[in-house]
């Protein structure tokens, strides 16, 4: 009985022992089941605290420079897509505009003129062609008559040393030789002149024609005159600036007078047709990360609010931190990390199902869930959803 009574507590104590070293051995498998399921589930789901909510911005910049005049809109203001943003002077514009519609005319009616002048002297050319086929007509004429008195005079001359004929008509033979000799040279003075003034007005038709500058049916300088009015129109329909998109103006420091450069933008316009979020993963999760992907995004903003997103892209490239560009060559640092950090990249996250009650703003932090899964099914999934 006594021995029965101390064999007890030894019994009691080997089975606390058992049964402590059997919980120490469910705890350890409890927390290695937790810690292999809490890894599925990060792999499966990515998720990050490091990210943010963006969007494109566009600077503002006139396309001419001049004074402003007008500045119907304020700091943090909403506009819609064509709103009047500002207006520059548009004076000056309108005159290059007054000035380029007058050269067009002026262009125009020089062209209307050498166009006629170009027809008289078509006319002219046609008239002198004319007299120069005339004054050749002439000279074969008058060539053929001097050549009959030449052969007439040879043919006398022999007969007056036989006294056949008399001496009045050997000498009246050669005045009209002599006379036709001077005749066929006056005829071919007249005829080169002829041709002459045929070239000559030829050349001026081709000059006239070469300042008309005529293409085709395209007219050169009044083709360049139009071009200089449509500029002017353009430059004056840049004065006033309108909004290209539906978005908020951002940064606006500026009131009417100031001077505004071409090119040099006076604040930022905050797309607002485009939300998306942009979140730092660690590049071991960027095998479950695919574009496609739903997302759930929640704002430290909107506590309890939830978002839907898709995945549109993942980066490619990062800057490493650990290495400096000095001229072509890399600088690389001589150091050793014990400790191999991730690399991370950036995924971009566009945001569906926007609500004008919790409107969003650039800058603000997220929290972000790839789901894994497409959007479609996401969307079906998020309604069976309590809301929250």
């Amino acid at each position: 009985m006594e021995n029965n009574q101390a064999d007890s507590p030894a019994i009691n104590l080997k089975q606390r022992k058992l049964l402590g070293r059997s919980l120490g051995v469910l705890i350890v498998l409890g927390a290695v089941a937790s810690g292999v399921w809490v890894w599925r589930i990060n792999y499966q789901h990515p998720r990050t605290n490091d990210a943010m909510v963006r969007a494109d911005i566009v600077g503002i910049a006139p396309e001419v420079s001049g004074r402003i005049v007008a500045l119907p809109v304020a700091d943090n203001q909403y506009v819609k897509q064509g709103d009047l943003l500002y207006v520059i002077d548009q004076r000056p514009y309108q005159a290059k505009l007054d000035e380029a519609k007058a050269n067009l005319l002026i262009a125009q009616n020089e062209v209307d003129s050498r166009r006629a002048s170009s027809g008289s002297a078509d006319l002219a050319i046609e008239r002198l062609e004319h007299q120069r086929v005339a004054a050749s007509a002439e000279v074969s004429r008058i060539a053929a008559e001097d050549e009959y008195l030449h052969n007439y005079l040879q043919r006398i001359q022999p007969l007056a040393e036989k006294h056949y004929v008399t001496t009045d008509q050997l000498k009246q033979a050669r005045s009209r030789y002599a006379a036709s000799r001077a005749a066929l040279a006056d005829a071919q003075a007249k005829a080169l002149s002829a041709r002459s003034a045929v070239e000559e007005a030829k050349s001026d038709s081709r000059r006239a024609v070469s300042l008309i500058a005529q293409v085709g049916n395209v007219n050169a300088r009044i083709a360049a005159a139009q071009a200089a009015v449509s500029a002017a129109e353009l430059d004056l329909e840049y004065c006033q600036v309108r909004a290209p998109f539906n978005g908020y103006v951002s940064n606006l420091n500026t009131r009417e007078g100031e001077y505004a450069k071409a090119g040099t933008p006076l604040f930022a316009l905050v797309d607002d047709r485009h939300w998306y979020v942009i979140a730092s993963f660690k590049e071991t999760y960027l095998k479950a990360i695919k574009p496609g992907h739903a997302a759930e995004v929640f704002l430290v903003g909107y506590p309890g609010k939830r978002y839907r997103g898709v995945v549109t892209g993942i980066g490619w490239a990062n800057s490493p931190d650990n290495i400096k560009q000095q001229g072509v060559l890399p600088e690389m640092q001589r150091t050793l990390n014990w400790v191999v950090l991730a690399a991370r990249f950036p995924v971009r996250i566009e945001i569906a199902g926007r609500d004008p009650e919790y409107p969003l703003r650039m800058g603000m932090t997220a929290f972000v869930t790839v789901l894994g899964q497409s959007a479609d099914n996401a969307a079906t999934a998020h309604k069976t959803l309590p809301t929250q």
